[in-house]
């Protein structure tokens, strides 16, 4: 019995949440006009005591399920459904006129209570739903603090450790410094990562801060393989380089952010004893950065609202995350001028790539003395 009046009132609900559109919301109004004079001529006893269920039902329905101007166009139909069935029978105005005027004044106070009732209701729903929202929001703000900050606590953590070590022994002092460096560069990194989460929380419009200059696009890269590889020792991870160097135009900091959650995915999203590969290349004028896993892929239909704030695959709950690595890095990624995309995912695996702004060189010019030394 309870779970039939739970079914019955969730009914009740879903009906006074959905809004209709106006032809099913007159319709509705018509409707129920209809229904009452037709039970009234079926059942001539029905509404005997007086004519107010001809009023009270269908304005009633019709106000709270479509609104004022409806539940208006029932009030005028049920006023002449109710003057018709008002001894004498048949409009007589000099015997019920003046109830005419009372049917309809009846009507209209009926109309004005059930479309308050309905305002009151969706203004309630709406409250309701956006505190559900605010806490799905609270709740992934927490987990993502988690789930941002624990790579760079750990790779804080452990190269403080090597300091430590380094320290103690004479034979690597010489080490120390490149630890700490390293070290330092990570708590810089926690310090963008909190203004990050600021900015997460506060709105969707709000710019990531970044701070653009010429940056080794290779040695970025390996940077984050060492990094990947500290942090999962099992993982085999392969890097491909260019024979040369490239320059692109980033953000140091915000690079490695970029690529530390791109590498964080592929980890996520495939077996532990599948590669993830890594590779850097100079491709139509852009630095591009490849990141291939060997996961099952992504589907068509998620291939771009994995890129949204909190967007995730539909079949990846089981894997932890709130959706905002990648959002948080096509973000970055366009801030410095880039791009990322992703650029292929089939059964055989995903691959995302980034593409930054390519510094050329520009040509050394010979000083004077080299100039007079070549003549």
């Amino acid at each position: 019995m309870q779970a039939a009046q739970e079914r019955l009132l969730d009914l009740a609900f879903a009906m006074l949440r959905r809004r209709w559109r106006w032809p099913v919301r007159y319709g509705i109004a018509v409707a129920t006009t209809l229904a009452v004079a037709a039970l009234k001529f079926v059942v001539p006893a029905f509404g005997a005591p007086g004519p107010d269920v001809f009023l009270t039902v269908p304005v009633a329905v019709a106000a709270i399920l479509a609104g004022f101007g409806p539940a208006l166009v029932a009030t005028i139909g049920t006023t002449l459904l109710a003057a018709w069935f008002t001894p004498p029978a048949g409009f007589v105005w000099g015997a019920n006129g003046i109830d005419v005027i009372g049917f309809f004044v009846e009507g209209l106070i009926v109309a004005l209570l059930g479309a308050g009732v309905r305002g009151a209701f969706e203004r309630t729903a709406d409250n309701l739903r956006r505190r559900e929202e605010l806490e799905h929001e609270r709740s992934a703000l927490i987990a993502t603090v988690n789930h941002e900050l624990r790579n760079p606590l750990a790779s804080l953590s452990g190269h403080l450790q090597l300091a430590a070590r380094y320290a103690a022994r004479d034979d690597l002092r010489e080490r120390v410094p490149r630890a700490l460096t390293e070290a330092n560069q990570q708590v810089t990194r926690l310090l963008r990562l909190a203004d990050d989460l600021v900015v997460i929380s506060r709105s969707a419009d709000e710019a990531f801060q970044v701070e653009n200059e010429t940056v080794d696009l290779a040695g970025a890269v390996e940077a984050a393989a060492r990094r990947v590889g500290g942090l999962d020792p099992n993982r085999t991870i392969t890097v491909a380089l260019p024979a040369t160097p490239v320059a692109v135009s980033a953000d140091p900091t915000r690079l490695d952010q970029i690529l530390d959650n791109l590498l964080r995915n592929a980890a996520s999203y495939s077996e532990r004893s599948a590669p993830v590969e890594l590779e850097a290349s100079v491709e139509k004028g852009r630095g591009v950065v490849r990141v291939r896993d060997h996961g099952r892929g992504i589907d068509p239909a998620d291939r771009e609202r994995i890129f949204e704030r909190f967007g995730r695959g539909g079949d990846n709950t089981e894997v932890p995350g709130m959706g905002l690595g990648l959002y948080v890095s096509r973000e970055l990624a366009t801030r410095m001028g880039g791009d990322l995309q992703l650029a292929e995912s089939s059964s055989a695996g995903s691959v995302f790539a980034l593409s930054l702004v390519l510094i050329e060189s520009a040509p050394e010019v010979p000083t004077t003395e080299e100039a007079s030394a070549a003549l």
